[in-house]
């Protein structure tokens, strides 16, 4: 019998939270460079250098900085020891994500209590007895815009490899913009639903796939490829398991750009860790992109969608629940006309620090406050994604302005924020409606 403690479990689970957020890995890195390198894609381009800036500030590459999955493979000859597993797991999460100014994004209750618990847990623990004498942790940061994005069906157990092909490919292509690709997909197939789900992150953390699976991951790769833009899936990871004769349970788990994994192995007391760190290209920014200053409403309101500028100025964070706040009381903290919202929650800002790593969040689901806004004398709006039709409608009536920005590219982004503060419902930490003063901050024309 091994003896492992769990303080050393948790130095190692604080560490894997910590590179995940702040590095990419290699493996994730060359296969985004690989692609930029056959398309010469901007959107690849400013991904590869928000890796560059993540790894050497050590800012989150995300803002959203999310669920921590954690999964343990226990050799059934280790004995462990000190506190309780799960314990020391939550207490790595919590002091990782405090004393590296990560964004706390879990609440206490789904339903009936979404108060932050304020500390990033609890993290969401799968831990599976294995043979030997090692401690295998693999962990999975989980942001919600690509989440919410993942998706379950249940085939018919005839279904032949045609069909799987074209359910996968339509579910992953369902995802759209939101989920910020170019995307890294996890598939579950086999189990119950909940096995096959559970299966679908879990791979995104592997790299043990047999050839059947890794031959059938590539054909819907290229399927989704083929229909959509230019690398909009720039790896399938697939895996089967056993399931009932009336059976076939699909699960497809979305991850983004920043496919944010990491692992150790723990053996003989030591932590041998497997996150590989890339050797970073320098870019020159050489576009021309001109200026525009948020004051300057008549030339906000005379840019045609598909213009590219760089936005200087004054303007406004606001999410879900500070809308929420807005719509719901008589008086507006701030006069609305003229103003340009960013849909975001950025991360806590450390000492020396504007903020804190800040990207766009997914704008539909705004989208109920948004029209009111709008008509009420709201300029402009900054996030990711699609718009409703009565949100288009509304942009197109008042002559005003829905601009995109690449999502998860916050540590680049919190470069363009000059300076920072809360100037509404503090109590909501990240989803707080702040006041920034930004320049040169990169947006894209998308509804006018």
């Amino acid at each position: 019998m091994i003896e492992v403690s769990t303080e050393l479990i948790k130095s190692a689970v604080y560490k894997l939270c910590f590179e995940a957020n702040t590095c990419l890995d290699d493996r994730v890195y060359s296969k985004i460079l690989t692609a930029y390198n056959s398309s010469n894609d901007k959107i690849l381009k400013t991904i590869l250098q928000n890796a560059k800036i993540s790894y050497e500030t050590k800012r989150p590459l995300c803002q959203d900085t999310g669920q921590v999955l954690v999964f343990i493979e226990l050799g059934q000859e280790v004995k462990l020891t000190g506190e309780f597993l799960d314990n020391a797991i939550n207490s790595a999460v919590e002091q990782c994500y405090i004393e590296n100014f990560f964004r706390k994004s879990v609440v206490k209750n789904a339903i009936f209590d979404r108060t932050n618990t304020k500390t990033n847990t609890p993290a969401i623990i799968y831990t599976k007895l294995v043979e030997g004498d090692e401690v295998k942790i693999k962990v999975l940061i989980k942001g919600a815009g690509s989440e919410n994005k993942s998706k379950m069906e249940m085939l018919l157990p005839t279904a032949s490899e045609e069909e799987i092909i074209t359910c996968c490919g339509d579910l992953i292509l369902s995802a759209g913009e939101n989920a910020c690709p170019p995307m890294f997909i996890g598939i579950g197939i086999g189990g119950t639903a909940d096995k096959a789900s559970i299966l679908s992150k879990e791979v995104l953390v592997s790299e043990e796939f047999s050839d059947k699976e890794k031959d059938l991951a590539s054909k819907i790769k290229d399927y989704v490829n083929s229909k959509s833009r230019n690398n909009y899936v720039l790896d399938v990871k697939l895996k089967s398991l056993a399931t009932h004769i009336a059976c076939m349970p699909i699960a497809i788990t979305i991850n983004c750009h920043s496919d944010r994994t990491s692992s150790c192995i723990i053996k003989n007391g030591e932590i041998n860790y497997e996150h590989q760190t890339p050797y970073f290209i320098n870019f020159e920014d050489s576009e021309d992109v001109k200026e525009v200053f948020a004051n300057d409403v008549e030339i906000i309101k005379s840019l045609k969608q598909g213009e590219e500028v760089l936005l200087t100025g004054e303007i406004y964070v606001a999410r879900d629940m500070a809308h929420k706040r807005m719509i719901e009381t008589d008086t507006l903290p701030i006069d609305i006309k003229d103003k340009i919202i960013f849909y975001a929650g950025p991360c806590p800002n450390k000492p020396n620090e504007a903020i804190g790593s800040v990207g766009p969040t997914t704008a539909s689901r705004m989208d109920k406050y948004a029209v009111e806004l709008y008509n009420k004398g709201l300029l402009a709006t900054i996030g990711k994604g699609s718009r409703s039709e009565d949100v288009k409608n509304a942009i197109k009536q008042n002559n005003a302005k829905y601009f995109t920005v690449v999502g998860g590219v916050a540590a680049l982004l919190s470069d363009k924020v000059k300076s920072s503060e809360i100037i509404a419902y503090e109590d909501l930490g990240a989803e707080a409606l702040y006041k920034l003063y930004v320049e040169k901050f990169p947006v894209k024309v998308e509804l006018s």
